[in-house]
């Protein structure tokens, strides 16, 4: 796969919209719950999707033919959905847990998930790329918010989505405050290992507080809608010799590409 890919336009009808985007969520859950996770994986992944294992972007697929399904029941819901502009591509997060069988109700591990979707050739839903964290705080809140991206004028430009990764980071390692400040959308999410996202004000000025300022980034892959007003850019990262995995989310506003969503694992 090329460090950028452009996402086909797809003019089809079935499924698309934002509801369309949030039904898929939920089918993956639920086919999760009723077929084990390895399938639902399986059956959900794009071809050329990209998940996380031992620190390092694989494909997806070839990942989990080689997984042991397991006698654990993974399920999850949507909390925040937003789609592009052409009502094909988007992404998903929200918590998810983990239950020793599918007939216990008690709660092995909890965290958050985070899914790039896009619309494929065959009028489907199919992940991207999925990455989360762990260790987080029960969440009971069962609102859905959904955020459609306004219609920016331009070209799609991958060039352009890396420059913006590019100059955060190098930003980031001037001044972490600044580099957020500068970069971050006034509709942010942070997601971290051990909280809930951080939306508010004050929640995102506190996680970025204690977000590591020795943190360095290796950009290794991304995509971005065809329409050029979302993309996101995954790649490695490092602190104190410490390898770990990062994605954001970026949305194209009026002034610049803003970021939307990160994950950030440390």
């Amino acid at each position: 796969m090329p460090l950028f890919f452009i996402v086909t336009n797809l003019q089809l009808n079935a499924q698309k919209g934002i509801h369309g985007l949030i039904n898929a969520e939920k089918n993956f859950s639920a086919y999760s719950v009723a077929h084990g996770t390895k399938e639902a994986f399986l059956t959900f992944l794009d071809s050329n999707a990209i998940v996380f294992e031992k620190r390092k972007a694989v494909n997806g697929i070839a990942t989990w033919k080689n997984r042991q399904e397991q006698p654990t029941l993974l399920k999850w819901r949507p909390q925040y959905v937003e789609i592009a502009n052409s009502n094909d591509f988007g992404y998903t997060t929200g918590p998810w847990e983990l239950h020793p069988s599918a007939s216990s109700d008690s709660v092995v591990a909890r965290g958050r998930f985070s899914t790039v979707w896009h619309m494929n050739a065959g009028g489907e839903w199919k992940v991207l790329v999925d990455l989360g964290v762990g260790n987080t705080p029960a969440d009971n809140e069962l609102k859905i918010n959904e955020v459609k991206t306004k219609k920016r004028s331009g070209q799609a430009s991958d060039l352009d989505v890396l420059k913006a990764e590019k100059d955060f980071i190098a930003a980031y390692l001037e001044n972490k405050v600044h580099s957020y400040k500068k970069f971050s959308s006034h509709k942010i999410i942070l997601l971290r290992n051990g909280r809930l996202p951080a939306k508010s004000v004050d929640d995102v000025i506190t996680v970025i507080g204690q977000t590591p300022k020795e943190m360095i980034y290796t950009v290794t892959g991304g995509g971005i809608s065809a329409g050029g007003d979302i993309a996101f850019v995954y790649g490695n990262t490092s602190i104190n010799n410490k390898a770990e995995n990062y994605l954001r989310v970026w949305r194209k506003e009026k002034d610049g590409w803003r970021i939307a969503m990160e994950v950030l694992r440390y």
